[in-house]
């Protein structure tokens, strides 16, 4: 039998969810917690609107975008035309990924220009396809500004399709197409972006038909991976983090419901938590000041691009291009003393709100609790109600969650160590073109050939602009891997403690309350869903 082997982790991560969060919804409706069920509804609405993961196809008409998104949907009720047969952008709700399919850009049609543009701006990923024809002069340089100018290179893809219509042996039609891609867009390079060589409608074809020689042939496999692997590059796939734990947050509280005729049991639980709770406000309260940091550091970055672009063809383009390094290393050091200090702030922030929740009423009238029934069972041993085990739990995850802040110690990376590091300079190797040019350009002046000096000026502008910007996005990236590795240090560590706890006594509650046993299934999976996202972040 045919199957598809590969997939899309990010839609696998957010089917994933949507099957547990059906689970949940049902058990709720099971119950009678309507109101609960409303507010979880409502919540997760409210963030999917913000925060789903958007994936938008652009690029030449008719150059089988939309079937590139019903190959990887496996929907078949999707457009397909030989004419500009998108007239406006459609979205596809798959799997909580956003899919646009958007109508050809640079055609006569300046709505469809206009349109696509938007779609373009809102996109957290572009795949910008082409056929077997590849660019033609006007396509090559709407792409150019597209990538570099406007700065949207970063977070673009190319797909070049219908590879079936040209005859020819596949492995020297790539090869031929990698050097015709990579003249094209010089003097930018080819490997700025992910490139993949398909054939939608061949997988399209081969998936209906069950034929493997279709879908081997069709490459789409290839693009799959160079899509997972352009998500994960990007630190997207953390975006799925939030409805997840919003979920959890509410099966806590159905939980409580369903325990409360059970007092120590349901303290306990309320201890655990108020421990989550408080763990998901310090971890919010981190990305946020991170994020702002994060917000100021590219800006400036990509500003001093700007600004170094600008100068071209100046006679101190040298000096100016080593002062433009030295301010982005200034820059992050900067950044980087304000990380630190944020993140020794984080360690003892979180290490006090958890004592805060250990030492609160509820838990010191909770250990009371205990003490007493412990005497009580001292004197009838066969008063059944076995304590010793939850006091023990107690005091166990007590000395296990404040020792975790005691041990990390965090560092940032010093700014020579930074991959990006080297990057910056490599604007400097235009110096030499640049000047050249320049000094050319005298000549090319006197000889009447001023529209190639602009020309090859406004390439090295170009250049300069995307590598800085390039440079911007690289640093995110990396900022968000070190607060990625900090909270796997701090809060992870924190809520697998609370989690075991939290498991052992639920399956010591689960023997006696069949609602209860299907809750803690539940968690178990969304539970899972978190490590899959942390696993493919890391």
């Amino acid at each position: 039998m045919t199957t598809n082997h590969s997939t899309f982790k990010a839609a696998a991560i957010a089917h994933h969810f949507e099957t547990t969060i059906t689970k949940f919804s049902d058990l709720l409706n099971n119950i009678n917690q309507v109101e609960i069920k409303q507010k979880l509804d409502q919540e997760l609405k409210q963030h999917q609107e913000q925060s789903f993961l958007t994936v938008a196809f652009v690029g030449q008409y008719s150059a089988g975008k939309s079937t590139i998104i019903s190959a990887l949907t496996e929907r078949r009720d999707i457009k397909i035309d030989a004419d500009i047969a998108t007239d406006k952008t459609t979205s596809y709700d798959w799997n909580g990924i956003k899919v646009i399919d958007t109508p050809g850009l640079f055609t006569d049609r300046k709505d469809h220009d206009q349109i696509t543009y938007e779609a373009i701006h809102k996109a957290d990923l572009l795949i910008f396809c082409l056929t077997y024809m590849l660019f033609d002069s006007i396509t090559v340089e709407n792409f150019k500004k597209l990538a570099y100018d406007q700065g949207y290179g970063w977070k673009m893809m190319l797909s070049i399709n219908k590879m079936s219509d040209e005859a020819g042996d596949e492995q020297e039609k790539i090869t031929n197409y990698r050097q015709s891609l990579a003249e094209a867009l010089k003097p930018q390079s080819i490997d700025d972006f992910p490139v993949c060589f398909v054939d939608a409608k061949d997988y399209c074809d081969g998936m209906d038909e069950k034929d493997d020689f279709l879908l081997e042939i069709s490459r789409f496999p290839t693009f799959i991976d160079q899509l997972n692997n352009f998500v994960q590059d990007k630190g997207s796939l953390a975006r799925f983090d939030t409805p997840v734990r919003i979920s959890l947050s509410y099966l806590d509280e159905v939980q409580l419901q369903l325990i409360r005729d059970s007092d120590e049991d349901s303290a306990f639980f309320q201890i655990l938590n108020q421990l989550s709770r408080k763990v998901g406000k310090e971890r919010n309260n981190l990305r946020n000041k991170v994020k702002t940091i994060i917000l100021k550091l590219t800006s400036v970055v990509c500003t001093e691009g700007n600004n170094l672009a600008a100068e071209v063809g100046d006679k101190d383009f040298e000096s100016l291009n080593q002062k433009a390094e030295l301010n982005v290393q200034k820059y992050y050091e900067k950044a980087e003393s304000e990380l630190q200090e944020i993140f020794d702030n984080a360690i003892q922030e979180i290490r006090d709100e958890v004592q805060e929740v250990l030492q609160s009423d509820l838990a010191q009238t909770f250990l009371v609790y205990l003490e007493n029934t412990l005497s009580i069972n001292e004197k009838n041993p066969n008063n059944g109600i076995n304590v010793q085990e939850l006091k023990n739990q107690f005091n166990g995850l007590h000395q296990g969650i404040l020792a975790v802040g005691k041990f990390v110690v965090f560092k940032f990376k010093d700014w020579k160590a930074m991959s990006f590091a080297k990057n910056i300079g490599n604007a400097a190797k235009f110096l030499g073109p640049v000047l050249g040019i320049v000094a050319l350009g005298m000549d090319v002046l006197e000889m009447q050939k001023e529209m190639q000096r602009e020309k090859q000026m406004s390439d090295y502008r170009r250049e300069i602009t995307s590598t800085f910007q390039s440079v911007a996005k690289d640093l995110e990236h990396q900022i968000q891997n070190q607060l990625h590795e900090f909270e796997q240090q701090v809060y992870h560590e924190i809520e697998k403690q609370i989690n075991q706890v939290r498991q052992q006594q639920e399956e010591a509650v689960s023997t006696s309350n069949v609602n209860v046993k299907q809750l803690t299934a539940i968690r178990q999976e969304f539970n899972s869903i978190l490590q899959e996202i942390s696993d493919t972040v890391s």
